[in-house]
């Protein structure tokens, strides 16, 4: 008979195969005491540890690199900065010197109390980066052990096609190398849809349900599967009905995957003559080569906060080498370059972040915007090496997190003071390089109108608008059903947004996940929005739902569902504005 799991759809896709339950060695954790004069050694012994460790993340990172044209690396540069942080590295080495213990003991009870600490802050950034130390801990603890486990990937099959991997939970390591022997696709009893975890899985393409409860215990090793990623389903020893449905599903996805290159060279024009501007986010080369082929309009969004990742801050020269070259790279696509956002969520210790750890809602703290006005001199550095960039191509500058007008003001008086700045050097610039803000805050919003007077544009970055206007933290699996896009409140935010940057006379545009995903691209176009900025990897996705749509009928349907007086329906917004697609 037939069993159906219900869980997070993470990563779109069917996978249909045989299951194999992945096993974890936990590694036995003792505590011993060593002599004094043994110290030196076992510092010694878990520094080594930690050089194999940082060994191994960096060849995974670079191979990631070199098979997905996404900044997935970038999650296991996270875990390498991690083994040099000072809440693990020098607290360890300390606590090794002062109680004379094991190197495996003092990372553990280092580990209960930074998780402690994050516990204690009950904080949606906060708790993601709880599991990255444990994930980091664990590695090196496998490293000083002599067990299996120190082997990554030991357990798992060297081949794993048409093989869906069921665990408990994986680290992104993991994920990477079952990406790397070809599995169909993972289910997993912990996660939601914004952990680390799942982000990878979208980024490889692998089908993926997280979050379905006791599926180890539940699903047998050898037995057919069917996975759902688009819907969160598994179903096990489906009937034949059901595998028939989804070989078609398959082969219906295989033939659409085919009919987006189709489209690759069409330009990004509805049914009804309306041009759309495709642009893509992105952060490495790969990701500015791969929207230049796909004739993307532009860069949305050009993250920076990877040059302040690497150690100390980058300097203006350094910076200004990154942002020149990506301008030259596009070769006159226009590139808008995001300004430090760097938070409780994407930390370095070479920046002060004491106040945001220990604060009592990260979150909502002292992040992106509101951290460089208050190290100016580091902000400084940055505009500087922006205007200098701006005479190599079109640029515009994106400021990430505003909520009010005071603050877009604080960042016109940096700008002159950087521009007289060069003035002084006589290095040149563009005087008129646009400046434009993020509308991430509610609050932000509803003060378009304040804010909107001092900006030439604005992007919506939806990821973070809709956790703080539902109140739905996105990374935690027990809420993770309520960070809905379809929220009539969340819907009706955005309309006035557009509208309201309509009537100021300024481009607005979309850089969240929401812009990428195809499933919200009519529902965005019935808003009014005409620039979508998403990884390069979804233009053809999107591209391909906007030359299938007519606007003016979007706009009809919207319309009347918003004025209509109570729900009279069993279909969802989005199957409303599909079907209006289908009407003379």
């Amino acid at each position: 008979m037939t069993l159906a799991l219900n869980g997070h759809a993470v990563a779109r896709g069917i996978a249909i195969g045989r299951c194999h339950q992945a096993e974890r060695n936990e590694i036995e954790i003792g505590e011993y005491r060593i002599g004094p004069d043994e110290v030196d050694n076992e510092i010694k012994r878990y520094r080594k540890a930690v050089d194999s460790a940082r060994d191994q993340l960096m060849e995974l990172a670079d191979r990631i690199k070199m098979t997905v044209a996404v900044p997935a690396s970038e999650i296991i540069q996270t875990h390498i900065l991690m083994l040099g942080d000072s809440t693990i590295r020098q607290n360890t080495e300390e606590r090794i010197r002062r109680e004379q213990c094991n190197a495996e003991w003092a990372l553990q009870t280092q580990l209960e109390q930074v998780l402690s600490e994050f516990r204690n802050m009950d904080d949606d950034y906060i708790r993601t980066r709880g599991e990255d130390v444990t994930q980091v801990v664990r590695l090196l603890q496998s490293k000083l052990s002599d067990e299996t486990a120190s082997k990554p990937g030991y357990s798992i099959p060297d081949r794993l096609a048409d093989t869906l991997v069921i665990a408990s939970e994986l680290t992104p390591g993991e994920l990477a190398i079952l990406h790397e022997r070809g599995v169909a696709g993972i289910v997993t009893e912990h996660g939601g849809p914004h952990s680390h975890t799942a982000i990878l899985a979208g980024s490889f393409g692998i089908p993926a349900v997280m979050g379905v409860r006791h599926a180890q215990g539940l699903l047998m090793e050898g037995e057919i599967l069917v996975l759902d990623g688009g819907l969160g389903v598994v179903y096990a020893d489906p009937d034949e009905a059901i595998r028939k449905h989804y070989q078609q599903v398959q082969r219906d996805t295989k033939s659409f995957r085919l009919s987006l290159e189709a489209v690759r060279e069409e330009p990004a024009t509805s049914i009804d003559g309306s041009a759309i501007s495709l642009q893509a986010n992105a952060e490495r080369r790969e990701e500015l080569e791969q929207a230049r082929d796909l004739h993307a309009s532009g860069v949305g969004l050009y993250r920076t906060e990877f040059l302040y990742l690497r150690g100390e801050p980058p300097d203006e020269d350094s910076q200004f080498a990154e942002y020149s070259g990506a301008i030259r790279m596009l070769n006159g696509i226009p590139l808008t370059i995001r300004t430090l956002d760097l938070g409780a969520d994407k930390s370095t210790d070479s920046l002060d972040f004491s106040q945001l750890r220990h604060g009592t809602n990260p979150a909502l703290g002292l992040r992106a915007i509101r951290l460089c006005l208050r190290e100016t001199d580091l902000f400084k550095i940055q505009l500087r090496a922006i205007l200098r960039a701006s005479v190599d191509g079109p640029v515009r500058c994106l400021i990430p997190m505003l909520t009010t007008a005071r603050e877009i003001i604080m960042v016109r008086s940096l700008f002159e003071e950087a521009k007289k700045e060069l003035d002084q050097r006589d290095q040149p610039y563009d005087p008129m390089l646009p400046v434009g803000g993020m509308i991430e805050v509610p609050a932000a919003a509803m003060a378009l109108k304040e804010l909107g007077r001092h900006l030439d544009f604005i992007s919506v970055g939806t990821n973070d608008l809709l956790q703080y206007t539902l109140a739905a933290d996105r990374v935690d699996e027990q809420v993770a059903h309520l960070y809905d896009p379809q929220h009539p409140g969340f819907v009706r935010l955005l309309r006035y947004i557009f509208r309201e940057a309509d009537s100021l006379g300024i481009p607005a545009g979309v850089c969240g996940e929401v812009a990428g995903d195809w499933r919200y691209t009519r529902l965005l176009l019935a808003l009014g929005l005409r620039e979508f900025s998403m990884p390069p990897s979804r233009i053809l996705e999107v591209k391909q739902v906007v030359r299938k749509t007519h606007i003016p009928k979007l706009v009809a349907a919207f319309e009347a569902w918003i004025h209509s007086p109570g729900d009279d329906t069993d279909m969802s917004l989005l199957q409303i504005l599909d079907e209006s697609q289908l009407k003379n």
